[in-house]
């Protein structure tokens, strides 16, 4: 019995700007590729120096059989200037893994994301404001989510061992509470910052 799969594609553009949306479901078979690349190469077809935006929803994707992983390779290797920012939204592994290996090719910038809310985001952040940017305000721009997950793990760690040291602890204000000691580490790194203490 052959699992279900499928490929939704949308479409938008203002200019030589296009936004992409990619929705992928099941296993991809060369079938898929040979509807999906004429969609998106007739959109583009005519334009000069089409800049593309891609959206990758594949939060129920399994992977390519062998003749579709080829056409993906071959397709992104065709287009690979024309895609400017591409957002890959999943929840395996590999798939991350995959994301940080294809940078290395792509002459646009890929991003791996568990959250559909944060992709949009990052795809529609002005090209203006990153380049506004100095190095060290794009390199911790790049980590946010990555810092803000190590904080919320922080919080519900310590949560975790209030639950195991106390029996039948009230969460609430165990939350509350940690809450407050995190905001006075960070008022007193804010205050350290103020005074110079990290100034090298």
């Amino acid at each position: 019995m052959n699992k279900e799969h499928s490929v939704s594609i949308g479409i938008s553009h203002v200019g030589e700007e296009f936004f992409l949306k990619i929705g992928v479901k099941g296993t991809l078979t060369h079938e898929d590729y040979e509807k999906m690349i004429p969609m998106v190469e007739n959109a583009i077809v005519g334009v000069k120096d089409p800049k593309i935006k891609v959206l990758v929803d594949a939060r129920e994707f399994d992977g390519w059989d062998m003749k579709a992983a080829w056409d993906d390779f071959k397709f992104g290797l065709k287009h690979n200037k024309e895609f400017t920012k591409l957002a890959f939204v999943g929840n395996k592994k590999w798939e991350a893994y995959s994301i940080k290996i294809s940078n290395w090719f792509m002459s646009g910038e890929m991003k791996y994301f568990e959250e559909l809310d944060d992709a949009i985001a990052w795809l529609n952040q002005k090209e203006e404001d990153i380049k506004n940017m100095d190095a060290v305000e794009k390199e911790l721009h790049s980590r946010k989510k990555e810092i803000q997950k190590e904080l919320k793990f922080l919080f519900k760690a310590n949560l975790k061992i209030t639950d195991w040291d106390i029996p039948e602890p009230d969460n609430q204000k165990a939350a509350e509470v940690l809450a407050e000691i995190l905001q006075e580490s960070l008022d007193e790194i804010k205050e350290d910052i103020k005074n110079g203490k990290f100034t090298y």
